[in-house]
């Protein structure tokens, strides 16, 4: 910072951070993080510069911010061009080649069936609010470091068959009853046994 600004950084902050404000506000900012906040300052030094306006430092907690990465830092695209890319493919998601996997994965969270059968206005509104929240916390688990594995999705009831629906309902059914009569979701091969010897009355 001292480099980039000069006497107007060291002249408010010293050249050591002998107050600590900067420490406090990036004690836990990674390195890669902090390269990003350092391109964004030069980027606004060097759009002023264009300009003939003169850029001051950032507040401690401002460069923080500027720190963050955003979906493009990391190779992904923003939440804007990911919203239309989903809402042009939801037709035929299987067949269109999605820019990251995040995307498709945000896009069949919200439902394909529901894309495409929008409706009014406020509900198109609201899916685009639910696919944001979605491809927000997808983002945020790439930010992290976690690799997003491309899956088959099964999507809603309109693209299963019969035999598929079928089923679907008779495993429900089972769960349900399985339920009702007290018995775990998993059991073990003894578990099982005592179960069925309950069922047969002892036998």
């Amino acid at each position: 910072m001292g480099e980039l600004f000069g006497n107007k950084f060291s002249s408010q902050w010293g050249a050591f951070d002998e107050t600590g404000a900067w420490w406090a506000e990036l004690q836990h900012v990674t390195p890669g993080q902090l390269a990003i906040g350092l391109r964004r300052v030069r980027q606004q030094i060097q759009d002023a510069a264009r300009q003939s306006d003169e850029v001051w430092p950032p507040m401690p907690v401002a460069f923080a911010a500027l720190c963050q990465p955003k979906p493009e830092d990391m190779g992904l695209p923003g939440e804007a061009d990911a919203w239309r890319e989903v809402t042009a493919n939801a037709h035929q998601p299987q067949r269109h080649q999605w820019s990251h996997e995040a995307v498709r994965m945000a896009g069949a969270a919200v439902g394909w069936w529901e894309l495409t059968h929008g409706g009014g206005e406020s509900r198109a509104s609201r899916m685009e609010s639910r696919f944001r929240k979605e491809y927000g916390a997808l983002v945020n688990r790439v930010m992290s470091g976690e690799q997003l594995q491309a899956r088959t999705l099964i999507g809603h009831d309109s693209q299963l068959n019969r035999a598929e629906l079928a089923e679907r309902a008779s495993r429900e059914a089972a769960q349900q009853r399985a339920e009702a009569a007290g018995m775990p979701d998993r059991m073990n091969s003894e578990q099982g046994l005592r179960s069925l010897r309950a069922a047969l009355g002892g036998r």
